[in-house]
């Protein structure tokens, strides 16, 4: 078996924790400006995979993007994103780049926007570990983008790397793209829905090669995605955002199995796997513009267990547990924490499950009737 060359970097990496502290993101308009993130705060922990979960224009791929500071021109970042001790969001740009070429690496949706269509993989990759550590011979590089080729799941890697994109599926094509980022050896990984235009097997073998690169290498990995079951088998944590703001976070089996905002559990109510065997369940309505948001909880319009004061008072995130692994922005949620010193259900907040088979729905009782 052939060794990997003496100058290729060590397979392991040195973990990476992030940190998002009350980051803000504003866009430019032609008269003013339109804020994407209100207020993001969340850990990554080294080592871990989190995953951000949320409606397309929740404010994850914002968030992800704004980690590698990769946002359109003009945009305005609050706040402080922390890599470690440095703070991404006031890097020089030269530190910006060092950070970008071997410390962190993005995974994009579309492996096409990753790859040249005139360029052979071979040369993309051996480009991709040069960026990195420019100490490295283009021998080495080819020998360590063959390696890591057949890491990552693609069979006769070295004769593979003379092909062109458009010579491979999409699920291999992604497999190239997480190639290009491990010759690198980040310490950090960023995935914006990186299974979302695959097909359920492919995708289901993107996510466990994800999870053994967590364990093998000790990545940090954050993911993003609109799809509760594909968090389960692989995120550590789970971070829910809606309209551009976190509503709820914890560890995933935790937030999974007893949701502590109404936004959580109507995702879930959507996840067929989630919900095996039972009737599934649609959110009505649609997110609410980021220039036109509701005066209160901003999901209160959608919410079936909305209060009056949801309408009108502003939520924020709070923990709810002495280890702060729980935290909610959830006001009727809090609030019953602090009466009975307990947590509840969300559906404890309401007199009758909409989706309860013995509530009688009397419209079609008529139809029977009739």
């Amino acid at each position: 078996m052939r060794t990997a060359p003496p100058t290729a970097r060590p397979s392991t990496t040195e973990p990476l924790a992030l940190s998002f502290r009350d980051v803000t993101v504003h866009l430019p308009r032609t008269k003013d400006e339109l804020q994407i993130l209100h207020g993001v705060s969340f850990e990554v922990p080294a080592g871990q995979v989190v995953a951000l979960a949320g409606e397309s224009g929740s404010g994850k791929s914002t968030a992800m993007l704004g980690a590698m500071r990769l946002l359109p021109w003009g945009a305005r970042i609050g706040g402080s994103i922390m890599a470690g001790d440095n703070d991404i969001a006031t890097m020089s740009k030269a530190e910006l780049r060092q950070f970008r070429a071997g410390k962190a690496r993005v995974i994009l949706q579309d492996p096409w926007s990753s790859l040249h269509p005139m360029h052979s993989i071979g040369a993309q990759l051996i480009e991709s570990a040069r960026s990195a550590d420019s100490n490295l011979s283009k021998t080495d590089a080819r020998t360590l983008a063959a390696e890591t080729l057949a890491r990552v799941g693609i069979p006769d890697a070295e004769s593979r790397l003379k092909s062109y994109p458009h010579q491979m599926s999409g699920g291999q094509l992604q497999r190239v793209v997480i190639a290009m980022a491990l010759v690198a050896k980040p310490s950090l990984l960023l995935c914006d829905e990186p299974t979302t235009a695959l097909d359920v097997t492919t995708q289901a073998q993107i996510l466990e090669l994800l999870r053994e690169l967590n364990r093998e290498m000790g990545l940090t990995i954050i993911i993003a995605t609109h799809d509760l079951d594909v968090i389960a088998g692989i995120a550590d944590r789970l971070v829910v955002m809606y309209a551009g703001a976190v509503v709820e976070q914890g560890p995933v089996a935790e937030v999974m199995s007893n949701p502590k905002h109404p936004y959580t559990w109507a995702l879930l109510q959507t996840a067929p796997e989630h919900n095996s065997g039972a009737r599934l369940r649609t959110i009505e309505g649609r997110p609410p513009a980021l220039d036109n948001l509701p005066p209160g909880c901003s999901f209160a319009p959608r919410c079936d267990f909305a209060a009056d004061e949801c309408h009108t008072r502003r939520t924020q995130l709070v923990t709810l547990d002495a280890t702060g692994n729980r935290m909610t922005a959830c006001l009727r949620v809090q609030d019953d924490a602090v009466a009975e010193s307990t947590v509840t259900d969300p559906l404890d907040l309401i007199d009758t499950d909409p989706l309860d088979p013995t509530v009688t729905d009397p419209t079609l009782e008529a139809s029977a009737q009739r």
